[in-house]
């Protein structure tokens, strides 16, 4: 199946996180009313941004790849 036009790519990552870690992110999620997934892709967009401005990663949207059947 085609990716719909206009859509960005975007990659699936695991993270590992201590308690304290997961309980800020689960605090910021939940102050912000956003999913988790959505605050932490924030988080590290900003942190690139911050390390290397020419990054330009725009809003990536919340979404959930599809699968591609083999």
């Amino acid at each position: 199946m085609a990716r719909p036009k206009g859509r960005t790519k975007t990659a699936r990552v695991t993270i590992n996180l201590d308690e304290r870690a997961y309980a800020l992110l689960l605090a910021f999620a939940e102050r912000d009313d956003a999913p988790v997934a959505q605050v932490a892709r924030k988080a590290v967009v900003d942190f690139l941004n911050r390390v290397e401005p020419t990054i330009d990663q725009g809003s990536l949207p919340f979404v959930r790849p599809q699968r591609e059947d083999h």
